[in-house]
């Protein structure tokens, strides 16, 4: 994946004011940044979930124990290391896929959860983020629940 965005931050890149954090991603040459704090700098990002990328301090305080520590699969297929889970993994008997949500504390199925980058949270799959009132609502085929505008599509 290509870098989208560059930088010129000179308060360290250590919150969503940073343009390269807030796209989550790595601050690199281009960016004319100055003491550069970006948490994900020197992270391979783009083998990291959302929810992982949005709690990346949690993520780096792992020990090795801990990413070879293994979780089973809700489906009950296999047990499989955190370290495969923190992008989407297949599992190799049924195939479905799931990851870990650092937000939730679980292995999560992805084709029933997502993770708001705006909210910063792990949410059910019927739940959408309204840009109107700027807030994650329920009921995909709802209004939103706060300002009661329908579903952009």
């Amino acid at each position: 994946m290509l870098k989208t965005v560059h930088c010129n931050c000179k308060t360290g890149c250590s919150s969503k004011r940073c343009k390269c954090l807030k796209n989550n991603e790595a601050c690199d040459e281009k960016c004319g940044c100055s003491d550069c704090k970006n948490p994900l700098n020197g992270v391979d990002v783009e083998n990291l979930t959302p929810c992982t990328l949005q709690n990346i301090e949690d993520y780096k305080n792992l020990s090795e124990e801990e990413l070879q520590e293994k979780l089973e699969l809700p489906c009950e297929c296999e047990e499989v290391p955190l370290h495969k889970l923190l992008n989407t993994y297949a599992c190799s008997k049924c195939g479905e896929l799931w990851w870990y949500s650092f937000c939730w504390d679980e292995v999560v199925q992805d084709s029933c959860t997502w993770h708001c980058n705006v909210c910063g949270e792990c949410k059910d799959w019927r739940e959408w983020h309204c840009p109107h009132c700027n807030r994650c609502t329920y009921g995909v085929t709802l209004p939103c629940e706060y300002c009661d505008r329908p579903r952009e599509r």
